[in-house]
């Protein structure tokens, strides 16, 4: 029997399928960093839409959890220019869990290279690592410290630099998603797509839950498919394994465009796939018709690619 809460018509199974929907939606982006690649307009829906569910005080949602979203609301301020907030934030942050906390040396890094320069920044980072973190190193700081480090310095280096950095830390931290994720990106623009892919896999094993992953996994081999392999058999075996990626991507996030337009993309260059390809036509239709500018005219830009 379904049960109501009192004052809403909604039974409070479906009350909990939504939260759960929202919260694993907040925390995948969280977790895989993908709102670095975000618009302006989609950093301000993120940020928006973050703010209004953690004022829902989710019982669900656990502290580590938490302050991990409260962390993404700080990257967001900073990435929309709300100096100011972005400092309440970490003055939040730091009466909550004092100056000695991993995320607080990675926020107060980013404000150093905001409101002074990268150089400052990256002399707090390396200071901190050789007077404290390289004789009592945690799988927290370190890590988080490292890849602040290598981000920051990477405007100075080339993608096999980086890509290299990120492999040596992740022999030490191989539980790290978002150092695979990185690793994948890189790969990625330097066309090595097999690489990437693996990566992602790590991704998805550490984080199985990660719609974005999923997606971004998918897109990355459509682009094998299109550009390695060379036999017809290795090409559909490509596609048809990048479709079945963007299909587990939006049975997790049911509105994802990316997913969406991935399943299209890939169920149309396959045979046997009408349907599939129909649902996904209805659906980016559907995000066309409602959803923000930006999303709008992808979704149609995609439909009419198809």
């Amino acid at each position: 029997m379904l049960r109501y809460q009192v004052g809403y018509p909604i039974p409070i199974e479906v009350l909990d399928f939504i939260m759960d929907a929202v919260r694993g939606r907040y925390l995948s982006i969280c977790a895989s960093k993908v709102y670095t690649q975000f618009s302006p307009d989609e950093l301000r829906e993120l940020n928006d839409g973050c703010k209004s569910y953690m004022q829902l005080k989710d019982p669900s949602l656990g502290q580590a959890q938490y302050f991990s979203l409260m962390e993404m609301l700080f990257y967001l301020a900073i990435y929309l220019c709300r100096d100011v907030e972005a400092q309440v934030l970490y003055n939040t942050f730091r009466d909550k869990l004092g100056e000695d906390s991993p995320r607080l040396y990675g926020m107060k890094s980013t404000l150093l290279q905001v409101n002074e320069s990268d150089s400052a920044a990256v002399e707090f980072i390396e200071k901190l690592i050789k007077e404290r973190l390289e004789v009592d190193t945690d799988s927290v700081s370190y890590p988080l410290l490292q890849k602040r480090l290598i981000a920051i310095q990477s405007k100075n280096h080339d993608k096999e630099w980086v890509v290299r950095q990120l492999l040596n830390l992740s022999e030490k931290f191989p539980i790290d998603p978002e150092i695979w994720w990185f690793a994948a990106q890189n790969y990625f623009e330097m066309g090595q797509f097999e690489r990437a892919a693996f990566c992602l896999e790590e991704v998805i094993q550490l984080t199985p839950f990660n719609y974005v992953a999923f997606a971004r996994l998918a897109e990355v081999l459509y682009y094998k498919s299109l550009r390695v392999d060379k036999s017809a058999a290795k090409t559909k075996f490509t596609l048809q394994n990048a479709l079945n990626n963007a299909l587990r991507s939006v049975e997790l996030s049911e509105k994802y465009l990316k997913g969406w337009s991935l399943v299209a993309l890939t169920s149309s260059k396959l045979d046997g796939k009408e349907k599939i390809l129909q649902l996904a036509k209805c659906k980016l239709q559907a995000i066309a018709n409602d959803s923000n500018p930006q999303n709008r005219v992808t979704a149609e830009l995609i439909l009419k690619s198809i």
